[in-house]
This record gives C-alpha cells, sequence and structure tokens, in this order.
C-alpha cells in the first residue's frame, strides 16, 4: 500500500501537497486556517487527523478538500473530464467495453520493457524474448546452457 493510500497517513500526506501546490508554508497555511504550526505539521505528518471545521477553513485558500480526504482531485482535467462526458452519453454495452479495455491495460512501466505485446486480432512473428498477452508471459526461443536456440 502506496503512503498516499494509507488511512492513517494519507491525509496528512495529501495535505501536505495541497499545501505545497499552494505555495504555502507550514505557518502560514496553520495560522491562516486557526492553528499554529506545531498542530499544522502534526496533522500533515498523520499524528492528529484535522476536524471537519479546520478543513472547511481550508477551502477558501484553494485546498482541494475532496483530494485530501479521499485521493481523488475534485476537478477533472480536460482529457478527464472528456472520457467521463462519453462514458456517460454511451450505451451499457460500450461502458463494459470501456471498462474492459482500460482494465486489461498495461501499465506504463511494462510499456518501457522491450517485451512484445500480442493481443486483439493482432498477429505476428516473435523469434525471441518475452511475450505478453493479458495475464500470461511466455518465453519464445530462449537459449539452453550452451549459448544454443531453442524453441519453447
Amino acid at each position: 500500500m502506496m503512503m498516499l493510500d494509507d488511512p492513517q497517513t494519507g491525509v496528512g500526506m495529501r495535505l501536505r501537497l495541497e499545501r505545497e501546490r499552494l505555495e504555502m508554508s507550514v505557518t502560514e497555511m496553520g495560522t491562516r486556517a486557526g492553528k499554529n504550526r506545531q498542530t499544522q505539521m502534526r496533522y500533515e505528518n498523520g499524528m492528529n487527523s484535522p476536524t471537519a471545521a479546520y478543513l472547511h477553513l481550508l477551502e477558501p485558500m484553494g485546498v482541494d478538500i475532496g483530494y485530501v480526504l479521499t485521493g481523488f482531485p475534485s476537478e477533472l482535467h480536460d482529457e478527464e473530464a472528456q472520457v467521463l462526458a462519453h462514458f456517460r452519453a454511451a450505451s451499457p454495452e460500450l461502458r463494459r467495453a470501456a471498462l474492459s479495455v482500460l482494465a486489461s491495460a498495461t501499465p506504463p512501466a511494462a510499456i518501457a520493457t522491450s517485451a512484445p505485446i500480442v493481443g486483439g486480432n493482432n498477429s505476428g512473428q516473435v523469434n525471441a524474448g518475452p511475450v505478453t498477452q493479458g495475464d500470461v508471459s511466455f518465453q519464445v526461443g530462449s537459449k539452453n546452457s550452451r549459448g544454443r536456440k531453442q524453441s519453447s
């Protein structure tokens, strides 16, 4: 579990990220919300949980309270808003298909590897190396202990 997802420390870390995004010091944010520097630090370090009244005072400063509490930004970027608008307008079948595609998408870290990725109606030949299709991976044309090519 990532620190931002941890219920104990996540709120505090996201609060710190919002403070930094707004280019405020610990003292400035705390003072503007009626707290001292030490209390602000305790919130950000996850030692204490901020109250609803405190969070309410942060909203006019530009703090995304929804993000601080849930980890999800309250406002969407342009592309996200377009995807959401199209998704809401889509038929149930198209929604299921879109979710299926997004759920099976290869994480960016995996794309950076040299492994051929085979999927959908694609077909081709792979002479050597790892092949990944969905959740299944296999090695093609690996070498044996004598350095000779062997087939899988």
